[in-house]
């Protein structure tokens, strides 16, 4: 009998588990079977794999050829055709095709065709970066998903388009050519930063001081809106206050917009922002086979425009990623979770019955407050209150330099990210209150005095309390004192309690 133990990955969702493949191959009959750890049977599976390799001008040994697939840890689930070329791979070995060592420490991923081409898998840029943190430094893919899998920084591709190129590169050692346009990609992917506005307008500059709070913190942000504003514009300058992504979330953001069919020719560097409309269904917003709004907005901005208009079951399913950073999207065959890790912007009008261009507020308090509470489901994970007229828009004058009010905005995450890094933490606003407390981060009582006759008075609560603190730490990175003092902390206030007006 000969025996072949492999690793390969599988997708699921926005994560890849590791599929553990086990090949034997004994004397006797001609036949295939594909189990998994609870006998669950794969016949698909079975067939693409026997019919590649027959196809492929190879003879089928007189060899009963036996598959077991199982995952090393929890989360076991049904294995995607991205496992296909593992295990044709394990298979070729088990019956003599291929040496027993020839794709040691190699993780193989593709869909095996029925003609014995390797077809393309929609998720490979995730797929190779788990590889990647996993330890392996060459994977092999289709050679139709190479631009993608060459994103991927320190790993060495191989593409192949069918199994016959497969062995040949496994036993001679010669790579198959990579498609034409691929042939001067970089292997590293460093994609260029999209260019952002080079100045804030100067009817932004009152409200400059608290979305450069809300950069610097990754802190949620709820903008009253006049209606005559332009509202994309306000989200494209706050995602342009953030820094660049590092490679490894870079990788994450761009693995998830390869995964939803989006092109992807170099690693997204810029943090993405999404800017779905009030028609927006649960799906569109979550997810379901492939990635929503808010997974394709992880590690950038959620821009809700007029949030209040949307229907209140997609609000409330934003609560889980506010506050896990995930979605899960549940289904006939279990949980699919995918990354949403956002920065969300919600906006709102002054009132109701304001449309486009109109400065009408004649609505009632309660007819505002109804407006107003539509937001209930997501109003108290909204971090900062931000309420810009429309008085200077016709100012069409330059403001401060975008990238001056970046750069403070860097200095500041750098600041924050030195602090928690020993904690598990990089930025102010996703610290849990028990880390606030620790002696070393707990701030003396003539610091939050203000804050704290507020919570004994009920002006606060507990959740509010939390987010003030955070609040005062990124007001503290800002101006560089270190360590928030009584003017941070009532900043934090202010910043914060305006939201809580009524109308």
């Amino acid at each position: 009998m000969t025996a072949v133990n492999m690793a390969t990955l599988t997708p699921d969702g926005g994560v890849c588990r590791e599929v553990l493949l086990q090949v034997s191959a004994l004397p006797g009959g001609r036949s295939l079977i594909a189990v998994g750890p609870d006998g669950t049977s794969y016949p698909e599976l079975r067939d693409r794999v026997y019919a590649g390799i027959t196809n492929s001008r190879l003879t089928w040994p007189d060899r009963h050829v036996h598959i077991s697939l199982g995952s090393p840890g929890p989360g076991q689930g049904p294995v995607h055709p991205s496992t296909d070329l593992a295990v044709a791979a394990a298979v070729l070995t088990a019956t003599g095709h291929l040496p027993i060592t020839a794709l040691s420490d190699t993780m193989l991923l593709g869909e095996v065709g029925l003609d014995g081409a390797v077809r393309p898998v929609r998720e490979t840029l995730a797929l190779v970066a788990a590889a990647a943190d996993r330890g392996y430094h060459t994977v092999v893919v289709p050679a139709t998903d190479a631009r993608h899998a060459m994103l991927v920084p320190g790993v060495h591709v191989v593409a192949v388009q069918s199994l016959s190129e497969l062995i040949a590169w496994a036993t001679t050692g010669v790579e198959p050519a990579l498609p034409t346009p691929l042939a001067g990609v970089a292997r590293a992917g460093g994609g260029a930063a999209e260019a952002v506005p080079p100045f804030l307008p100067a009817w932004l500059s009152p409200a400059r001081f608290a979305l450069e709070v809300a950069a610097a913190g990754r802190h949620h942000l709820d903008l009253t809106v006049a209606p005559e504003l332009p509202v994309p514009l306000m989200g494209e300058y706050l995602q342009s206050l953030l820094p660049d992504l590092d490679d490894r979330h870079a990788t994450d953001v761009s693995a998830m917009h390869a995964a939803a069919g989006r092109q992807v020719d170099a690693l997204i560097r810029r943090p993405p922002l999404q800017a779905p409309g009030p028609a927006t269904s649960v799906t569109a917003m979550i997810g379901g086979r492939r990635p929503g709004a808010a997974s394709l907005a992880h590690r950038g901005v959620l821009l809700l425009r007029d949030a209040p208009d949307f229907a209140p079951e997609v609000l409330h399913a934003l609560r889980q990623p506010l506050d896990q950073q995930i979605v899960q999207v549940v289904h006939a065959r279990g949980i699919t979770t995918f990354p949403a890790d956002v920065q969300l912007v919600a906006t709102s009008r002054p009132c109701p019955c304001s449309a486009a261009h109109s400065r009408s507020n004649s609505c009632s308090a309660p007819a505002r407050r109804r407006y107003r509470n539509q937001m209930h489901s997501i109003s108290d994970r909204l971090a900062i209150a931000l309420s810009i007229d429309g008085a200077a828009s016709g100012d069409a004058s330059d403001g401060e330099s975008t990238s001056t009010a970046a750069a403070r905005v860097g200095a500041a995450r750098a600041a924050a990210a030195e602090r928690w890094s020993p904690q598990g933490y990089s930025t102010n606003a996703e610290v849990p209150l028990e880390v606030l407390r620790q002696p070393a981060f707990h701030l003396p009582v003539p610091a939050t005095s203000t804050l704290r006759r507020m919570v004994d008075i009920g002006q606060l609560s507990t959740r509010a309390y939390r987010v003030v603190l955070r609040l005062a730490w990124t007001v503290s990175d800002l101006v560089g004192t270190g360590r928030p003092d009584k003017e941070a902390v009532d900043t934090a206030v202010d910043l914060y309690i305006p939201r809580r007006h009524t109308h």
